[in-house]
């Protein structure tokens, strides 16, 4: 079994490239699973010098699209660059604690992890998915590039609080978790991959958890906990 870890990069300031080399470190840390690091990336990272001192191991393939809509590729049938059955995408701001193996090898074609937790579910978005850990085995993600595609593929910049972000305001979570698109998803065991701000801020981390994602604020270079530290190296 081979597998493709996939991130994407836009090449701004938002993230810095030394997140997508903490990330390829934290992989290759984290599990036995042979794997391809692929890196989708955005227009303004393929200025001159963008990459430079990137992990050597990483596969840099352009897709032409902006800010956080370089995501998306990587729900079409066959990838760009992705020589594997199984992808696992994985947002940039996440700290990996312990093996990926499980999560690589859960018993789903298309899984998230969950995006509420159950003690702060709203009501209606029980089995919401959050596509900052995806696993998408065999193009089985495809419809959500088909709905991107039938949206016209917006572009718009999803940091600015001034555009009407329309019917996709969450890009590819909408799409998702949008019960008109009938999209089947799976979610991973709650306590693998925790939220920050919602299950481990003041509380500590829960048992058992292997990812935590640093959606929002603060991000991981904000964080001065000895477990932050010790893992996002």
């Amino acid at each position: 079994m081979k597998v493709t870890i996939g991130a994407n990069w836009d090449g701004g300031d938002y993230y810095p490239l030394e997140y997508v080399n903490r990330l390829y470190r934290a992989v290759e840390r984290h599990r036995t699973i042979p794997f391809d690091f692929v890196l989708f990336i955005g227009p303004e990272a393929e200025k001159p010098g963008k990459l430079n001192g990137l992990e050597s191991a990483v596969k840099v393939v352009p897709v032409g699209l902006p800010s956080w809509w370089s995501t998306l590729p990587w729900f079409m049938k066959n990838p760009p660059g992705v020589e594997t059955d199984t992808i696992l995408f994985l947002d940039l701001d996440i700290v990996i604690l312990s093996c990926l193996n499980p999560i690589l090898r859960f018993p789903s074609d298309l899984a998230m992890m969950k995006d509420y937790p159950a003690a702060l579910c709203p009501v209606g978005h029980e089995t919401d998915g959050n596509n900052g850990v995806t696993l998408i085995r065999n193009g089985a993600g495809v419809r959500v590039w088909e709905e991107y595609e039938k949206a016209g593929k917006p572009v718009w910049d999803a940091l600015d609080t001034t555009i009407d972000k329309g019917t996709l305001r969450l890009a590819a979570m909408t799409i998702v978790n949008d019960p008109k698109n009938g999209i089947k998803i799976d979610l991973f065991p709650e306590n693998w991959i925790c939220s920050y701000k919602l299950q481990v801020l003041k509380k500590g981390l829960p048992e058992g958890c292997r990812i935590v994602h640093f959606h929002g604020v603060p991000k991981p270079h904000e964080v001065n906990e000895k477990w932050v530290k010790d893992n996002w190296i």
